[in-house]
C-alpha cells in the first residue's frame, strides 16, 4: 500500500462569454491560445452578438499564439 499523499490540481473551468463580457467598450485586449482557444473566442463572441448583449472584433492576423478581442457595443 502506498503511504504516499498525493496533491491534486483543481479544475477551474473560463466562462469565456463572461470573460469578453468584462472587457470594457472600446478596449482591447490580447488572450494567449493556451488560455482560450481562438474558434471558442469567435463562437463565443457570435453568441453575444445575435444575443444583442455585446458586439467584438476577433482577429489572429499577425499574431502566432494570440488573439486580439475589441469590444465595440
Amino acid at each position: 500500500m502506498n503511504n504516499q499523499v498525493n496533491t491534486i490540481k483543481p479544475v477551474t473551468k473560463i466562462s469565456i462569454p463572461a470573460t469578453l463580457l468584462t472587457i470594457k467598450v472600446g478596449e482591447t485586449v490580447i488572450i494567449s491560445s493556451k488560455i482560450m482557444k481562438s474558434s471558442s473566442i469567435r463562437a463565443a463572441a457570435s453568441r453575444l452578438e445575435r444575443a444583442q448583449k455585446a458586439q467584438f472584433i476577433v482577429t489572429e492576423q499577425g499574431f502566432v499564439d494570440e488573439t486580439q478581442v475589441t469590444r465595440l457595443k
